[in-house]
């Protein structure tokens, strides 16, 4: 037995050597990783309870990022340019016990700009660190609405290098204000002129309304935490959660005071909570910046309504213009003839070429307000949409959609639901119908005023006034009255107050229908 005792303390300090050599080891992917790629590390510590691990990275000799003990053993970080790249990890278990290693990464070539509609930029991935926005600051640093704007360009399917991070921050630097961050009423108005895309000035503000954008497939661009912006681009079936698209998930989980809100959609198409970072699959850690990167989640879409969301939709509504089908906006409609404007020109086109852009493009519908106190144009959340008049009788409105209790609805420049009760929807229009102007003794020129009535009587309600040379469409005749429509409007007018427009002349057509551009 004496003899075994040895020979048992042999075997035992063996193991304990076995234990003490397994190594650290350290692998990556891509196998060939290029200047601006995703390279993801795993560490692999080789013994159990480690406390910590310590990353340094070099690039041709000289360090890029020497950090402190964190617990993330699987990593990533961006190299910015071509070289031969070290990573080395120092894996702790305790005072004076660890065991580093290093790797390796060969990095050639440069990695295409990220330009997808489904891109999801990380703010915080060390690509972004030095990349200049606006002053002293840097992308990686106060860019949010800057990513935010990008993520929503790309999902309209715009895909040229001026609509990266880094293109946009050079063109709308000027919207960042120090001490405030990036003024994104401003920079989303602008941006609207410049790649042809719709927004207004309210935030909606609407469960409701935010739930119809997001299914006609509009974005909305919001502060979803004080002082970070982030972008909404989708909306759960049952519509209580908005799909968000997030550059720096870790501002937004820093700041937020209901971590409830938020909630992963799993397989089965269920939500479960994700109160911390750490309960988004597969996401990124950076070890440079100690930040998670761009994710994809879900949020309450009463959170999201409470912040106030700012609408971005493509062009609703197109017409033909010289270089084919463009986005236009509307100055008037009526069921006949709208007026549009496209890059500071106007004119009048028959409202049944235009298209109404979406899932279903179709002819736009036309609505006339009959209320006899006319109506007024509201959110979603049934309140009347801020420094709008109301929408007079006999007023024309463009119908987008209609709901058993509301329909939404475009006029002056601005998008709402009215009560159904307080219009008509009008039939389509004809293929053909008289245009003319007004003209008064011969005169279609001048200050001179024709009173538009209700009925076909002298003697029924004043709707308005049309000056002399009012451009105008007849819609039908009863006895000497006609029914016409005109800036937006629709009343009766004795018919000697109708010059036709001639027909076969240039700018019209052999119906008689005209377009007056500029008028």
């Amino acid at each position: 037995m004496k003899r075994l005792i040895p020979l048992f303390l042999l075997l035992l300090l063996l193991a304990g050597c076995g234990c003490a050599a397994a190594e650290v080891e350290i692998s990556f992917t891509p196998e060939h990783p290029r200047a601006g790629d995703y390279v993801d590390v795993t560490v692999t510590p080789g013994r159990a309870d480690p406390q910590g691990v310590v990353y340094t990275l070099t690039c041709d000799g000289e360090e890029v990022f020497s950090g402190k003990a964190v617990e993330h053993y699987a990593v990533s970080f961006r190299p910015r340019q071509e070289g031969t790249w070290t990573l080395s990890a120092e894996v702790t278990w305790g005072k004076d016990d660890s065991e580093k290693a290093e790797i390796a990464v060969p990095v050639s070539g440069v990695a295409p700009p990220q330009e997808d509609p489904d891109v999801v930029y990380s703010q915080k991935d060390g690509w972004w660190y030095k990349k200049k926005y606006s002053g002293k600051r840097d992308l990686q640093k106060a860019g949010c609405a800057i990513f935010a704007l990008s993520h929503a360009l790309q999902r309209m399917g715009i895909s040229d290098e001026s609509v990266t991070p880094e293109q946009l921050a050079k063109t709308y630097s000027y919207f960042y204000v120090e001490g405030r961050g990036t003024y994104n009423a401003g920079l989303i108005g602008k941006a609207a002129q410049d790649y042809d895309f719709l927004t207004v000035k309210d935030l909606i503000t609407s469960p409701a309304e935010i739930a119809d954008s997001l299914r006609r497939g509009d974005l909305l661009s919001f502060s979803i935490v004080d002082g970070h912006i982030a972008l909404a681009d989708g909306i759960s079936e049952d519509g209580t959660k908005v799909r968000i698209v997030d550059s720096a998930p870790g501002a937004t989980y820093e700041r937020i005071r209901k971590p409830e809100s938020i909630f992963v959609r799993v397989e089965d198409g269920s939500f479960t909570e994700a109160p911390l970072p750490e309960s988004h699959p597969g996401m990124r850690w950076f070890f440079e910046t100690q930040e998670y990167g761009g994710m994809i989640y879900w949020m309450d879409i009463d959170y999201c309504a409470e912040r106030g969301m700012r609408l971005i939709r493509q062009q609703w509504l197109k017409a033909e213009t010289d270089e084919g089908l463009k986005g236009v906006s509307v100055e008037y409609t009526g069921a006949l003839v709208t007026k549009v404007v496209r890059d500071g020109k106007s004119w009048r086109v028959p409202t049944a070429s235009l298209v109404v852009s979406g899932r279903t493009p179709h002819a736009p519908r036309v609505a006339l307000v009959t209320a006899k106190k006319g109506t007024w144009l509201l959110g979603g959340d049934g309140k009347r949409i801020s420094g709008k008049q109301s929408i007079k009788r006999n007023s024309m409105v463009l119908l987008l959609s209609d709901e058993a209790d509301s329909w939404y609805c475009w006029w002056d420049g601005d998008f709402g639901y009215l009560d159904p009760e307080d219009v008509t929807v009008l039939p389509e229009a004809p293929e053909t119908f008289e245009t003319g102007i007004i003209v008064m003794n011969g005169n279609s020129s001048g200050a001179l005023q024709v009173t538009v009535h209700l009925n076909p009587d002298k003697k029924s309600t004043g709707l308005a006034v049309w000056k002399t040379g009012t451009p105008v469409a007849v819609v039908e005749k009863q006895d000497s009255y006609l029914l016409m429509e005109a800036k937006g409007r629709r009343g009766w007018v004795h018919e000697k107050y109708f010059q036709p427009d001639e027909k076969g002349t240039e700018g019209s057509q052999e119906d008689g229908q005209k377009i007056n551009e500029g008028e």
